[in-house]
């Protein structure tokens, strides 16, 4: 157990990189131009008109 408490500094560290890395990639994938603009498209979605939605159902 005493072993385990010795590494605990390193294992956090080694966790705290791991997200960090993983959320840089993330944003990466989600950011990339191909991506980019399907992404925007999707963001606009609550800004449409009730008449937009209207329109799209016809």
């Amino acid at each position: 157990m005493t072993e385990l408490l010795t590494h605990y500094p390193w294992l956090k560290s080694l966790w705290t990189l791991w997200f960090c890395l993983l959320f840089v990639g993330l944003i990466v994938w989600t950011m990339w131009p191909s991506r980019r603009a399907r992404w925007t498209e999707l963001g606009q979605i609550p800004m449409r008109d009730d008449a937009d939605r209207m329109r799209l159902k016809d």
